[in-house]
């Protein structure tokens, strides 16, 4: 009967030391919170140079060409456009300043339908390659959510390119795990 105050007193003690080690850990979390957002802003902010670099690279793919490509490209710019309205808004969920510059994206001389539909495809997939890079350091899950979203966007757009660049239709169909680095078909 003697053991059961001291067991008691023991137990009491226990607790008390793992609570008050909780709380610790909780401030800690608390104090990177900002340094998380931040981390979390200048990883969006590349994710959104990327994004407008490709909202102006588009025009160069767009020349000279049929009325339904050049009406699918158009959706897919405007689509780009979307995903970059959206990086803004998550950037503002974060109390973050959207600070991106379009990145320059080159397509050199696009002299056939071919190297219109080459360079889309390959602006598409080293989009998909940055997210996927970008995803994996972030600690917003809604960013997260957000690039994976816009990932699966830009996988159908790759899939839609490799159909009109001639691939047969089940050579059309992106991978399990698309990952931007399948080459041009």
């Amino acid at each position: 009967m003697r053991r059961g105050p001291a067991l008691v007193l023991v137990l009491l003690a226990l607790a008390a030391g793992l609570a008050g080690c909780g709380r610790g850990e909780r401030d800690t979390g608390a104090a990177t919170a900002p340094e998380a957002k931040e981390a979390d802003a200048e990883i969006l902010n590349e994710i959104l140079s990327r994004q407008l670099g490709v909202v102006a690279a588009y025009p160069q793919a767009m020349s000279t060409l049929d009325v339904r490509t050049l009406a699918l490209l158009r959706k897919f710019r405007a689509q780009e456009g979307e995903h970059a309205d959206a990086i803004v808004k998550a950037l503002r969920g974060l109390n973050q300043e959207a600070e991106a510059e379009p990145e320059a994206i080159e397509a050199g001389l696009l002299r056939t339908r071919t190297d219109r539909l080459r360079f889309a495809y390959e602006m598409e997939s080293a989009t998909i390659n940055a997210e996927l890079s970008a995803i994996g350091r972030l600690e917003s899950p809604g960013a997260r959510t957000l690039l994976a979203a816009t990932v699966g966007n830009q996988a159908q757009h790759l899939t839609i390119l490799r159909r009109l660049l001639g691939a047969r239709p089940v050579k059309t169909v992106s991978e399990a795990f698309e990952t931007g680095e399948a080459p041009t078909p």
